[in-house]
């Protein structure tokens, strides 16, 4: 998934935290507030499929989606507090920290994924949700043969947190592995860009 609102770009989680400082959240709140054309606390399927169709690339079959599990209390609407959960996971897959969120956020991502209140994560609801993640079906399916110690296609509290350990430990190591690509990247443009300036030295010198 990505996100293009400019607005959403602009902002970013608290490092220490993994949460908008008080700053950011009072622009999210705002910004709701502008959603909120009919001042009633909250904004509909219809208001929420317009900000999240103009903000990422998201389907219309995953935004309703997303509604329905973003609808915490099964108001039919979605209050502030919840869209703001929604925004900070936003700003963290704009950043590359989806999977730094999850970690530092683990219960609530949990209470999120967990659809049907069952305290348990099924690998269809994970399959659902776990594009917000940057987790692909492929990916999902791998999980659960790793971490569903139980056997039964779902991961419990002790299973999903041992998970989300293990997920953080992987980005971090990819990450660590990215850079250490980058490095060789421009030494190696350093170095022929070098060879090239010695070579046109010695060109020069033998005019």
């Amino acid at each position: 998934m990505k996100v293009s609102s400019n607005f959403l770009k602009r902002l970013h989680l608290d490092p220490k935290y993994g949460l908008l400082n008080a700053r950011s959240a009072q622009l999210v709140l705002e910004f709701f507030r502008l959603l909120d054309c009919k001042g009633t606390g909250g904004i509909d399927d219809i208001q929420f499929a317009a900000f999240l169709s103009s903000s990422t690339d998201l389907s219309k079959t995953q935004i309703y989606k997303i509604f329905d599990i973003f609808d915490l209390d099964r108001s039919g609407s979605c209050e502030f507090d919840e869209f703001y959960l929604l925004v900070c996971i936003l700003v963290a897959i704009n950043d590359g920290k989806a999977k730094h969120f999850l970690y530092r956020h683990w219960r609530t991502c949990f209470e999120l994924l967990d659809e049907d209140g069952s305290k348990a994560v099924s690998r269809s609801e994970f399959e659902t949700l776990g594009f917000l993640f940057g987790f692909s079906r492929a990916a999902v399916k791998k999980i659960y043969d790793e971490f569903d110690v139980s056997g039964n296609q779902e991961l419990d509290y002790n299973e999903f947190r041992l998970f989300v350990f293990a997920a953080i430990d992987v980005q971090e190591d990819l990450e660590r592995r990215a850079k250490r690509k980058e490095k060789r990247k421009a030494k190696n443009r350093f170095t022929a860009a070098l060879s090239r300036l010695t070579m046109n030295n010695r060109s020069i010198g033998e005019l």
